[in-house]
């Protein structure tokens, strides 16, 4: 009989064939006699058996199940009884090596409940599975350390610190908290981080003390997104503020409308502009705040630092008594971290607001997710194959010359010689080097019902 298991380490005796399943009968092709109590080898005898039902990959579609007769041994030295162990089979799950090695990597294409329903198993026992596979997954991860760093977070229960490379738009990685230790700790483990010639985070203290610490010859820049954020926050203070001073007439249509006053000014299309208009022509303490808002961004359109902090000491001269509390956080920022923020008026202007879209959607996905812990989230996001961006990566490497003496000397001039500097030419190698999860990719998956 021609047997559809295809597994060196069983044997199969029989079978039978339902309308969705195969179940078919085994024995061991081979069993271990090494008793794992005491070490002893092959004085060992049978002692009995225990049946086991053990499934399969599926095959032509209908799930496959194994019924198995495990071998029971006695050591004759120890006299202590074990399970033999069987090839092809994980005893911890009752399934053969093969699916659990398939669950796992289905784990990060698709849901739980889609493969513990395909195998006929329950979805603990896949997220199980799942975060073993994810383990083994960690202990092989190899980044490549970015030349400008992104440090933001991500509200997903709590804080978690997310890491990018802001040139090629990837995501690194993802922390499960933002704690300073968690931060340098990361920040060590980074792979050649003399690389890293910027780096841009939110107004987070414990970011640049991390990397003050670690990465002492980056160059730190406040990330512009989340300065600019506080001015819209201020606007939404005071948009709130009268909105509930005003319930009964106006209130629920400015609360309606509270996405259009964090857009820009020139962002809005004429429809929009007419309500912020209209709004902004009934409260004009709302419309100073917005004005405040928009010069504000200005700011950041001057071409030198010098420039910038003049221009924003005219902007803080200019705020109202009655809107100095709302826009006291936007000060403060700017008291704090002065040298940072202007370190983006540097050459390069690098900001991490692209992550923001990520975050809103990562949000969503791990608020309606099914099953998703922090744990398994991080790893579809980071270990799922066709998320990855690849690029070719330019290395110089030394190559050892050719020499006569080398040649005619043999091994000894090779060990003797060989330490020096001048023996060796510098050549350029190129790898490909996975730089993160791509986000645009990420960003077009997480809008779909397929993460």
């Amino acid at each position: 009989m021609t047997g559809i298991l295809n597994l060196p380490g069983l044997r199969e005796l029989d079978r039978k064939e339902l309308e969705d399943e195969y179940h078919v009968k085994a024995e061991p092709a081979a069993i271990s006699r090494l008793c794992p109590h005491c070490g002893e080898l092959h004085r060992v005898q049978r002692h009995g058996s225990r049946s086991m039902f053990v499934r399969d990959l599926t095959s032509h579609g209908k799930r496959v199940m194994i019924h198995l007769d495990a071998p029971r041994l006695i050591c004759m030295v120890c006299r202590k009884t074990f399970m033999a162990v069987i090839q092809e089979v994980d005893e911890n799950y009752q399934m053969t090596e093969r699916l659990v090695r398939w669950i796992g990597r289905q784990s990060l294409e698709y849901t739980y409940a889609e493969l513990a329903k395909q195998i006929g198993i329950d979805e603990k026992s896949v997220r199980t599975i799942f975060d073993t596979y994810v383990a083994k997954l960690e202990k092989d991860f190899r980044r490549e350390t970015p030349a400008w760093l992104g440090i933001d977070e991500i509200k997903l229960g709590r804080f978690r610190a997310i890491f990018t490379n802001l040139q090629d738009k990837t995501l690194v990685d993802m922390l499960p908290d933002r704690y300073y230790t968690s931060i340098v700790k990361f920040l060590e483990s980074l792979p050649n981080r003399e690389k890293i010639e910027y780096v841009s985070t939110d107004l987070w203290r414990p970011y640049r003390l991390a990397v003050q610490k670690v990465l002492p010859n980056a160059k730190l820049v406040a990330d512009k997104f989340h300065v600019v954020s506080k001015a819209n926050a201020a606007v939404d203070t005071v948009r709130r503020s009268i909105a509930k001073a005003d319930q009964k007439k106006q209130g629920k249509g400015l609360k309606k409308a509270h996405k259009l006053f964090d857009k820009r000014a020139a962002d809005l299309n004429d429809e929009q502009y007419l309500t912020v208009s209209g709004w902004l022509n009934c409260f004009p303490l709302l419309a100073a705040a917005y004005d405040l808002k928009e010069r504000l961004y200005a700011v950041y359109e001057v071409e030198t630092k010098e420039e910038a902090w003049a221009a924003y000491l005219n902007w803080e001269a200019s705020i109202p008594p009655e809107l100095a509390k709302p826009f006291k956080p936007v000060k403060t920022a700017f008291r704090n971290w002065k040298p940072y923020i202007l370190n983006y008026f540097d050459n390069e202007r690098i900001t991490n607001a692209f992550t923001e879209s990520f975050n809103a959607k990562v949000r969503r996905v791990y608020r309606n997710g099914h099953g998703y812990t922090f744990e398994r989230l991080r790893a579809k996001v980071l270990f799922t194959d066709r998320l990855q961006k690849r690029i070719p990566i330019q290395e110089k490497v030394k190559v050892k010359k050719q020499r006569f003496e080398d040649i005619s000397m043999g091994r000894m001039t090779y060990f003797m010689m060989g330490s020096f500097d001048d023996d060796y030419d510098v050549k350029i190698k190129t790898r490909m080097g996975n730089v993160g999860t791509d986000l645009p990719t990420l960003l077009e998956l997480l809008d779909t019902d397929d993460f």
